[in-house]
């Protein structure tokens, strides 16, 4: 799994516009599903890169619902995303989370190139 992320700040707000995934996951049997589920794991890791935060006081987390945690909201997706899987007779591996986590370092990569400062925690915010 590899991707490329696409992002300009504007407002000191990152917004990004594309991703680019390669995906290397064995023979794809539903290639709609496969897809989808990429998406969907890729919108879910960048709001979790920007946003995601779970802070905790005395074992306690401070945030236990939606008025309080932060998650990407529909118009803070990317515009586009482009997945791309390999093709070859390996057997299926399966897709439920390979696209989640490389979003972090993809995003924090981006956010490097658009302010020439690393972001090492999360959430990525630009503070």
């Amino acid at each position: 799994m590899a991707q490329v992320v696409d992002l300009v700040v504007k407002n000191n707000e990152p917004k990004v516009e594309k991703v680019v995934a390669a995906i290397d996951c064995g023979i794809v049997v539903n290639r709609d599903a496969a897809t989808n589920m990429a998406e969907g794991a890729i919108i879910d890791g960048i709001g979790n890169a920007l946003y995601g935060e779970l802070p905790f006081k005395d074992g306690v987390p401070q945030k236990n619902n939606f008025t309080t945690y932060r998650l990407i909201r529909m118009n803070e997706a990317p515009q586009q995303i482009e997945v791309h899987f390999v093709e070859n007779e390996q057997d299926p591996t399966g897709m439920g989370e390979p696209p989640f986590p490389p979003t972090f370092g993809a995003v924090a990569n981006a956010l490097y190139q658009a302010t020439g400062k690393r972001f090492t925690t999360n959430p990525l915010l630009i503070r």
